[in-house]
This record gives C-alpha cells, structure tokens and sequence, in this order.
C-alpha cells in the first residue's frame, strides 16, 4: 500500500498539489495545461524550438524551491503565498510578456520561458523546455514584484 505522499507516479490534479507544495512529500506531478498559446509558438519557433505536443506542468519539489527563495520565510520583499501559485494557470494563458530564452536552468542546462502578468504585483512565471520522452513546459520558478507605480 502507497504512503500519502509516496510517489505512485499517477498524476494528480493541479490544485492538489498545490495543496502539497508546503508538506514534505515526495515527487508529485501535475498538469496545469495542455494548450500550448500561439504566440509562445510562433516564438518559439523563432528560436528553433518545435513546441508541438508539449503541455504545461508542475512538480512539488520546484515549489518547494520557490517557497524557500520567495516564501514568506524567505527575505524576498514581496513574498509569495501559497494561494499566489493558483495564479498560474491565469499567467500562462493570459501573459501581458511572453519571452523565450536563450540563458538555460543551472540544474538541467534547459532553455526557459518567462512570462510576466500583472495582477496587483507583477508575477513573472518561468518555465523549462523540457525535450525528450515528456515533452513539457515544466515549472521552474515563480515570484512577484510590487507593481512599479506610474511617474507622474
């Protein structure tokens, strides 16, 4: 029999896991979306980066990370809550900045995707392009920004 959190290598529903993100757990999984939008496409495309067949996703251990480096326990100004995650199915499909990029992920040396969306503070989400076997727009990072006030 599985433990609560033990990875069963089935996915789970996006806002489960988020649910999850603070718990020590091991590796979950989860969809966020299976659209891939136009213009990232064409942008990618661009760059020579076929995005056919790819969906967006997320992993607890990559929270995890952003809670540690941007979490309200962190010395991040604007720091994130786990509420500020459910976000991110509104950044990917509605960004005002979509930009794929040339610098890769330290781990996995993988090119990456940042997309900004102002909601109150500016969030800016980056994904990895993941190649391979899964091919996905897998989460990387995510932080926000107070919203930069207009001069006058």
């Amino acid at each position: 029999m599985a433990k609560p959190f033990e990875n069963t290598g089935k996915k789970i529903p996006f806002e489960e896991i988020v649910e999850l993100i603070n718990k020590k757990c091991e590796y979950k999984f989860a969809v966020i979306s299976e659209e891939i939008d136009d213009e990232l496409m064409d942008k990618a495309r661009k760059k020579g980066i076929d995005l056919t067949g790819y969906k967006h996703v997320m992993e607890t251990s990559g929270n995890r990370h952003s809670l540690r480096r941007h979490g309200t326990d962190s010395n991040d100004r604007t720091p994130l809550s786990v509420e500020d995650f459910l976000l991110i199915p509104y950044i990917i499909k509605y960004p005002e900045k979509i930009e794929v990029l040339d610098t890769t992920t330290k781990q996995h040396r993988l090119k990456t995707v940042r997309y900004r969306k102002t909601i109150g503070d500016t969030y800016v989400y980056v994904e990895e392009i993941r190649n391979g076997r899964n091919k996905s727009l897998a989460f990387h990072t995510l932080y926000k920004r107070p919203k930069k006030k207009a001069s006058q």
